[in-house]
């Protein structure tokens, strides 16, 4: 592994949980030198002040970033975040993930992730609007749909991707919808993106289950994160026949062992905006953490099981449906522990590839049916964990280690091909 990575100057963020989990690899697999060197340091780190009038008439400057990560197998995707402690190394680790995740589920494309730190909740429409427009305008010359194609995420949606599109469009003089995905169908976004992560969270899940013979009807199951991918999680799982037993915010949750009435709890939480009132146990998100379940699905934010709190982990699987919930050292002790661990850049991998089908369906202006988009979703997801799966098993690993293996493999062989330039 290169000697000397590339550091954040205001600290490693996630950046440091992906140099950690690389570090593992480097010591038992043979990859190029040349490949650790361009995967510990980003290919292009961008930062920019946003000056944005507001509605008032002041005039606020924000801190935006996009960071480009590697390029070896195609052009960058990533997502941008709006988000008040986004930082510089959240973003790049955000970038390296997603190589890795585009690696193993064998899409052509490299890591990127941008993004600005803001509340987007304290900003008028048209406040929001000036901000991303201005965003994009930084970008114009650096992103594109052979270069490096934005995404929503955390924060963002398709009214933003929509925003930057159009901005793209002013700049150039041509309309390119492929330079975004996420973006409204009627501006060219693919059919099938609605709980996609979700739904692809849950292929994955399904796939575990039946290859282990830990069977979802009637599983037990935990979801930290009622957000938009852990509400659709929690609502597919229940309709499958598995016993949600759990699910939380960042306040709390609420609890009842023989199984929470899903849609029923969205519709309460649509109306109340709590759980509160709703039949069940009010319970804490350190409770949730260390129930006796089957499965505990982790779709909040990252570092949730850390070091100090894995010992009371009491799940049989964890499947991580955001980035880095769980860290390297909290790894190695679910690990030693006997708790399976299905790592994020499988699980959570069903927005990629939607991407991937949007910008596949701009480029080729030739759009799908629904039915073809989740089939392929489907066929994607499986194929990838059953790699992973067949790749685990021959070599006594665990999938986590599997998976970033196989990444890592197809990132170098990628980097052997094209060689160093000049």
């Amino acid at each position: 592994m290169a000697q000397e990575a590339w550091k954040p100057p205001n600290g490693p963020g996630l950046w440091g949980d992906f140099l950690e989990y690389l570090g593992r690899v480097a010591e038992s697999e043979r990859v190029h030198p040349t490949t650790f060197e361009y995967l510990v340091h980003p290919r292009r780190v961008l930062s920019v002040a946003l000056p944005v009038r507001m509605d008032d008439g002041r005039v606020r400057t924000f801190r935006g970033y996009r960071v480009v990560h590697n390029i070896a197998r195609g052009p960058s995707i990533g997502g941008v975040r709006y988000d008040p402690a986004l930082s510089l190394g959240d973003v790049a680790g955000l970038a390296a993930w997603n190589t890795l995740k585009a690696a193993v589920l064998n899409l052509p494309f490299g890591g990127a992730a941008g993004g600005v730190a803001l509340d987007r909740s304290r900003m008028a429409r048209g406040e929001l609007e000036r901000l991303s427009r201005r965003y994009m305008a930084e970008l114009v010359n650096l992103a594109g749909p052979e270069v490096d194609v934005l995404a929503p995420d955390y924060g963002t949606d398709e009214q933003v991707m929509a925003w930057f599109m159009d901005t793209y469009a002013q700049a150039k003089g041509f309309i390119e919808p492929a330079v975004v995905v996420g973006k409204p169908e009627r501006l060219g976004g693919t059919r099938g993106r609605a709980d996609a992560m979700a739904i692809g969270l849950v292929h994955v899940t399904e796939r575990y289950a039946s290859r282990f013979g830990l069977a979802l009807e009637g599983a037990k199951v935990a979801v930290q994160g009622f957000g938009s991918v852990g509400r659709a999680v929690a609502r597919v799982l229940h309709r499958l026949g598995a016993k949600v037993v759990a699910v939380s915010i960042d306040v709390g949750g609420i609890y009842d062992g023989k199984g929470l009435d899903i849609p029923a709890l969205e519709a309460h939480f649509d109306r109340e905006g709590t759980f509160e009132g709703f039949p069940g146990e009010a319970i804490t998100n350190a409770q949730l953490l260390a129930l006796s379940v089957d499965y505990l699905v982790l779709a909040a934010y990252q570092h949730v099981i850390r070091e100090d709190n894995a010992e009371e982990v009491h799940a049989k699987v964890v499947v991580e449906g955001a980035n880095v919930p769980v860290t390297a050292r909290a790894d190695e002790i679910l690990r030693e522990r006997g708790v399976i661990v299905v790592p994020h850049i499988l699980a959570a991998g069903g927005n990629l590839v939607i991407g991937y089908f949007e910008w596949v369906q701009d480029l080729s202006e030739y759009f799908w049916d629904e039915q073809r988009v989740r089939k392929q979703l489907k066929s994607a997801l499986v194929r990838a964990f059953d790699q992973v799966e067949a790749y685990a098993s021959a070599r006594g690993l665990p999938l986590r280690c599997a998976a970033q293996r196989i990444a890592i493999q197809r990132v170098d062989e990628a980097t052997r091909l094209r060689g160093v330039y000049p």
